[in-house]
């Protein structure tokens, strides 16, 4: 019993020591500034989340473009736009990934293993974004009817976000499942609003992080697994819709063999990735990969068409300029769809919408975590498991890289620019190899969105106040000002 007594005492000892050793070799670094914080525990986490923007601004006046605050129960580091893209480049040092699931733990929510859904992003870039033309005549006809649905002869969105969600999915709905599928109202509503239906619940603040780190992760998942929430009813709308779907398609794969015309649509990539010899699929399986696709979709796409339509209405002056090329485009319309090199054609709007994601996204983002302790080019360094994260407003707002008062909306600042490519100074869809993989989709589609919406309304705020996105903390969320759509008369 004693000889038990002294191991334990031994191992106590042992991992106390290599704490401490640990420790010792972290405070050895040349590590960012920590800003003084008053409240012990609390550290900086009130200031932060009272008033983001002029928190951080205060900050980096004070202790440089580079440094660290303590929230939520761990030390942060944030960097500005002459850093940033070592994180997001870096990505042996600096994962997005692994910081993302403490907060979003999607694959422990549905009990998947780690890095489950990896091949997702592969294959919306390759098989949607990749092959953007295939889908393109399939999105104006999903999005002019469902267009014609919530707005008609004209009407008033307030909020209209929500709105504008329904007339999203219907093509992504198209895109991801099939055409026929996006022609069903109650899958229709799930694609639109399992992501919003699901934000509260993801919206309770990490408390229980300040007693010991990632307890608010376990805890999520444990409320999660518990009790019935939103993902969970729309996940079963989705395996209901898809069960006779998939049941249809494998029949006719083991009938027609290699005569078999596979239809263009990411589901059909889900099949050929999960199918067995025997023509069966895993229902379960390909509804988790059609929900995660459905959540990383839906909801910031809309929430982009309604920021760039807002800006649109706050600014008259421009509506002249962006109209004429949309009629110029409709002039040289051949068919009755346009091609995806027209819709490419339209750079004004292309750059309205760029400078819109530029003045709009959120204040900091892209949290990474260190998976090495890394030395950035100024010579500062943080230790492996610190938190890096992106004052992405401070990358937007340069003038360096921006030109020009870049505090101020300039629909033509990216003409020549077009919104998905990936910059250093331009990170609404980030950078590097976790760039957005279906950017090129989300921006034609918004273009085409939008190129109709000018075309047939003409638009304004309700009482012409000016919408100005929510803040919440750190996060830029869009506003909720009516927006009036009048029937064009001329047109």
């Amino acid at each position: 019993m004693n000889l038990i007594i002294q191991f334990i005492s031994l191992g106590i000892i042992f991992f106390i020591a290599s704490k401490l050793l640990r420790r010792n070799q972290e405070l050895k670094l040349n590590e960012p500034p920590l800003v003084p914080y008053k409240l012990p525990i609390i550290g900086h986490t009130f200031d932060f989340y009272r008033n983001t923007e002029k928190f951080l601004a205060k900050c980096a006046e004070e202790y440089g473009e580079t440094f660290s605050l303590y929230i939520f129960g761990k030390i942060e580091t944030f960097v500005g736009s002459r850093l940033s893209p070592e994180v997001f480049k870096s990505d042996k040092d600096f994962n997005f990934d692994i910081a993302f699931k403490e907060k979003f733990p999607l694959e422990a929510f549905m009990d998947r293993a780690d890095k489950y859904f990896a091949p997702l992003p592969r294959i919306i870039f390759t098989y949607l974004s990749q092959q953007l033309p295939s889908y393109t005549e399939r999105v104006q006809r999903t999005l002019t009817k469902a267009i014609k649905e919530q707005i008609g002869d004209g009407t008033v969105l307030q909020p209209p976000l929500k709105t504008f969600q329904l007339i999203i999915a219907r093509p992504i709905a198209a895109s991801l499942l099939g055409e026929e599928l996006s022609e069903d109202k109650e899958l229709v509503n799930t694609v639109a609003y399992a992501s919003s239906d699901f934000i509260p619940f993801l919206s309770i603040p990490p408390f229980l992080d300040f007693i010991y780190p990632l307890l608010h992760q376990k805890f999520m998942i444990l409320l999660f697994k518990l009790f019935t929430n939103p993902f969970k009813v729309h996940r079963e709308v989705i395996k209901r819709k898809l069960t006779p779907v998939l049941e249809k398609r494998l029949n006719d794969m083991k009938r027609d063999g290699e005569s078999y015309v596979p239809p263009v649509d990411i589901l059909q990539k889900l099949i050929e990735l999960v199918i067995e010899d025997d023509y069966k699929a895993d229902i379960d399986i390909i509804t988790d990969y059609v929900i995660t696709a459905i959540f990383a979709a839906t909801h910031t796409t809309s929430t982009f068409l309604t920021n760039a339509t807002h800006k649109y209405a706050n600014h008259p002056e421009i509506q002249k300029e962006l109209l004429e090329e949309q009629e110029r485009l409709l002039e040289n319309k051949s068919g009755p769809y346009y091609t995806s090199e027209q819709i490419d054609s339209l750079v004004k709007l292309d750059s309205f919408f760029k400078e819109t994601l530029r003045m709009t996204t959120s204040i900091v983002f892209f949290e990474h975590k260190a998976l090495n302790p890394y030395t950035f080019s100024s010579g500062h360094q943080v230790p492996k498991g610190r938190h890096v994260t992106t004052r992405l407003q401070e990358v937007h707002r340069e003038e360096e890289s921006q030109g020009e008062n870049p505090n101020e909306f300039n629909f033509l600042r990216h003409v020549g620019a077009p919104a998905p490519r990936v910059e250093k100074n331009f990170l609404a869809f980030s950078f590097g190899k976790h760039a957005c993989p279906g950017r090129y989709f989300a921006t034609s589609e918004i273009k085409t969105a939008l190129h109709y919406l000018l075309l047939n309304y003409n638009i304004k705020t309700v009482n012409d106040e000016i919408a100005i996105p929510q803040i919440k903390g750190p996060y830029r969320y869009s506003s909720d000002v009516g927006i009036v759509f009048e029937k064009r008369k001329d047109i």
